[in-house]
């Protein structure tokens, strides 16, 4: 009754004052007195329950007269709102009664039931504004969200404003931000919460889960029990309970400013300093607690202001990859950290597997020879023409798809992952390679034109060229980005998605099986969030109604073509004002062409002519001095030495003549088609070879981190042999049988250890350090085997010479055992062993007991076959022995 009520229950040496709700069993009262429950809310007594046993009438007067001395023998060591004490209860189980004993003369009221302590916070008149949140139930929670929800609610009743969850992607931030909504709004005085999101389509699936989410009182659905409203329109309807929005729409509905009822994410200008309105549309005191998702990019810069308005609010930030800055704007009150390791060793992600190409154009960059055939687009002005390239020149590596396309490299890359995704990837068990259900596959890429690259590219690749379906860009200009995203989530016939920012946070595909890195990434939030895309776990079933061909999602496979995975990351603080917002070139010449020729505006024009002249052709160069009459470089140098010689008169106005200055730009100011011819060389150009070459380097799983994770298992096993019980049996190899729950004991210390500890990891570096020694799993039953686990080991130990599943031999084996055994064993006997053969080799060994907790009737048959337990259990042991070491017992 009251864990429903939502009491904790514990005896006095678990007693914490920072559990809202307790009943102390047995607690001590003065005279060496025993509450049979003690009720304490937020550290204070409150009350008592005295508990009889089923038969015992509760309404007599020695009961009620037992229980009115409990309440009036509070000892002094004890806080409580008031003495003698307010609350009683009396219960035999089935009745519970209760009384309010500031009016001691009262009568017993027959409640059958515990009042929950947000309502004896209402009856008492408690104004601790926290008091009356329940504990917390672990029932459908992870372990996570527990703490975090814990941990929280602590945070805040000690007295902090603002606390960070740091919670891996997968982990269920959402649903955890639901769960803190829903608590805080229906057992404290809070009316009014806002969810930041970072864009306006991760507002919708907010919405969403708001809707879904039925972990309150009585299973309601939560957008039924609370009004949930996302910004759509510049007013905010005053009976909302959850407000969802970006930071960027709250500002303008402040502002009150039209709001566009759209999912897609507006153009906002982060280098413009915000003034907040006279009279903003919402008081500063609107909303008792914001929280902010993907909080790591959102409170900082101009933002913050916004922030800083609603001061009395409480904040909450979400977040995966935090950085030093933001767990400083959080007074470094960080209530949980559950990084995307702990997720993948808790089994809430999936972990996964690096698979590298290299090829020449990615890894050196390569060369234009003169006469080469060259598609040229001039960026500024979108003209696209077919020339012949005049000049021979060599390309970085850093240049390939930003100014030099090569469709062949996209080609190699496309065509690579094509023949290795079944043959290489997707082969334990092996998948039907059907290209036309190719595991779902995010591709990032660079930029836009690069995106459109890929696309093209991959619809001749993957033989799908008059289909608009298969492979798909979503970026900002594919329109509806949202039902893109959500078409990719469930549609059998959208395999590719290329994309190049958009879904790389925040999005969930959970039928997502590998990504594709066709562009570096320098920021660690930033990669860690990407990766984040493929964690996702799913359903067996609900992963074949997406991809038939599939089995499960244990792991998913990122394909690095761009060296991605080999170099450091960093961690760049977030600006904590607007940015700077640099002149545009446009702008420059407009103002050197009016006049406008101050000393920074004159050394501004100097270095862009020089730098559009080191980057540019010699064709180049004699085109602009046609236009010009001058050269680029000696327009720069003149500006350049007048300056340093400080022979130029002083610029005091626009209005003056200025002709000294005015003499050193003359060229640039009198010739327009001069500065359009500049601009256009400051756009650049994207020079798309026709068809260009590359050539593959290498391709497959990196064998140096297969040999990294190889080596720390090998040393775990030898460290650890004396101490962990299912190692010590192995390594002394006596044929001791090895159960279940030693295997299992075994698979968690190695998780724990070492998240890369997993059997299929293992199994998979051990496959690429020693490709000869290892046979390939080829069906689900055989990854899975739980005895995969004492392969590992005796393969770790030296034991054996090749790494096989038991599972495929077993029945071979059994056929030996009954062959070689040299008891009678009859045909019946025979014939009701062989079924459990299987279960000892994905299991280990077992007994009677082992198997009546799974199949009774089987274990009745066993027991009967075998004339008894102990005859059967020898059988069971002696058949374990042989199927797992071939040993005779």
């Amino acid at each position: 009754m009251f864990i429903d009520a939502g009491w904790a229950v514990v005896d006095r040496d678990h007693y914490a004052p920072n559990i809202t709700a307790v009943a102390i069993k047995e607690g001590l009262l003065k005279g060496n007195l025993e509450a049979d429950y003690f009720l304490f809310i937020n550290g204070k007594a409150v009350g008592i329950l005295e508990a009889k046993r089923e038969e015992v009438d509760v309404s007599n007067n020695t009961v009620c007269e037992q229980a009115a001395l409990y309440v009036r023998s509070v000892p002094n060591c004890y806080q409580a709102y008031m003495k003698p004490l307010p609350l009683i209860y009396q219960s035999n189980g089935n009745v519970v009664q209760f009384k309010d004993y500031r009016n001691a003369d009262s009568d017993y009221l027959e409640l059958n039931r515990i009042h929950t302590p947000k309502e004896i916070v209402r009856m008492l008149g408690i104004k601790d504004f926290y008091a009356g949140l329940p504990v917390l139930r672990k029932k459908g929670l992870r372990d996570c969200q527990y703490e975090a929800i814990t941990e929280l609610e602590k945070s805040f009743r000690s007295g902090q404003n603002k606390a960070l969850m740091v919670l891996a992607t997968g982990a269920g931030k959402t649903y955890t931000a639901c769960l803190a909504a829903y608590r805080f709004l229906a057992y404290t005085p809070m009316k009014r919460i806002l969810f930041l999101v970072d864009r306006n389509n991760l507002g919708k699936q907010a919405e969403g889960e708001f809707g879904r989410f039925r972990l309150t009182e009585n299973g309601d659905p939560f957008n039924t029990i609370f009004t949930v409203n996302r910004i759509r329109s510049s007013k905010v309807p005053q009976d909302s309970n959850v407000v969802i929005s970006t930071i960027q729409r709250l500002f303008s509905l402040l502002k009150g400013e039209d709001i566009e009822d759209t999912d897609n994410d507006e153009e906002y200008d982060d280098t413009k300093e915000i003034e907040f309105p006279t009279n903003p549309n919402l008081p500063p005191e609107f909303f008792d607690m914001i929280i902010i998702d993907e909080c790591h990019r959102s409170i900082y810069g101009n933002w913050k202001k916004v922030l800083n308005y609603f001061n009395t609010a409480k904040l909450v930030g979400l977040t995966a990859t935090p950085v030093p800055e933001t767990k400083a704007f959080f007074n470094s009150n960080t209530i949980v950290n559950y990084t995307l390791e702990h997720s993948i060793v808790d089994g809430v992600n999936v972990d996964y597997r690096v698979y590298r190409i290299k090829t020449r154009a990615t890894e050196e960059g390569g060369a234009i020879l003169e006469g080469d055939k060259l598609k040229r687009a001039t960026v500024y002005t979108g003209k696209v023409e077919n020339i012949s390239n005049k000049e021979a020149k060599n390309y970085t590596k850093e240049e390939l798809n930003r100014s030099i396309i090569n469709p062949a490299q996209i080609k190699l890359v496309l065509e690579t992952y094509r023949d290795a995704v079944y043959s290489e990837m997707f082969n334990e068990p092996q998948r039907e390679p059907d290209m036309n259900y190719l595991p779902k596959t995010l591709i990032f890429a660079l930029n836009e034109n690069h995106a459109t690259n890929i696309v093209r590219i991959a619809k001749k690749v993957f033989g799908h060229e008059n289909d608009d379906t298969f492979v798909q860009k979503i970026t900002y200009s594919s329109g509806d980005s949202n039902e893109l995203i959500r078409q990719f989530r469930v549609n059998r016939e959208f395999r590719i998605a290329v994309t190049c920012t958009l879904v790389a946070t925040g999005t969930d595909v959970k039928p997502l099986e590998v990504l594709l890195f066709m562009r570096d990434v320098a920021s660690e939030p930033l990669y860690i969030q990407m990766k984040g895309r493929g964690v996702r776990t799913i359903g067996d079933e609900q992963l074949r109604n997406v991809t038939p061909n599939a089995f499960s999602k244990d792991c998913f496979f990122l394909v690095d073509a761009v060296g991605v995975t080999e170099h450091d990351k960093k961690i760049t603080p977030p600006s904590d004002g607007p940015t700077t917002k640099l002149i545009t070139f446009k702008e420059l010449l407009e103002r050197i062409t009016h006049g406008n020729l101050t000393d920074e505006n004159l050394r501004l024009l100097a270095a862009r002519l020089s730098r559009l002249y080191n980057k540019s052709d010699q064709s180049q160069r004699n085109n602009f001095i046609e236009l010009a009459h001058a050269d680029m470089k000696d327009i720069s140098g003149n500006i350049y030495t007048a300056i340093e010689q400080d022979s130029l008169p002083p610029y005091v106005d626009i209005n003056k003549p200025n002709n000294e200055r005015k003499g050193l730009v003359v060229n640039i100011a009198n010739y327009p088609e001069a500065r359009e011819y500049l601009l256009i060389l400051n756009a650049g150009f994207v020079d798309t070879l026709q068809p260009g070459e590359d050539t593959l380097i290498s391709k497959g799983f990196s064998i140096e981190e297969a040999q990294i994770t190889t080596s720390a298992f090998e040393q775990y096993c030898e460290e650890h042999k004396d101490e962990v019980e299912a190692l010590r049996l192995i390594y002394n190899n006596n044929g001791s049988p090895i159960t279940y729950s030693l295997l299992k004991d075994l698979e968690n210390r190695l998780k724990m250890a070492n998240n890369r500890f997993s059997q299929s990891q293992l199994w998979n570096s051990y496959t690429i350090v020693h490709p000869k020694h290892v046979k390939i799993r080829s069906t689900k039953e055989e990854k899975d085997a739980l005895t995969n686990i004492i392969q590992l080991v005796r393969f770790a130990f030296h034991q054996i010479d090749q790494l096989e599943s038991l599972y495929p031999v077993a029945q071979q084996r059994f056929n030996l055992w009954y062959g070689q055994t040299q008891r009678n064993i009859t045909e019946k006997q025979i014939e009701i062993i062989r079924q459990v053969v299987n279960y000892i080799a994905s299991n280990g060994a077992c007994s009677i007991k082992d198997i009546r907790e799974d199949d009774k009737t089987r274990a009745a048959q066993l027991i009967r076959a075998f004339g008894g337990v102990a005859t059967a259990d020898e059988a069971l042991v002696s058949l374990s022995k042989f199927i797992i070491y071939r040993k005779i017992a």
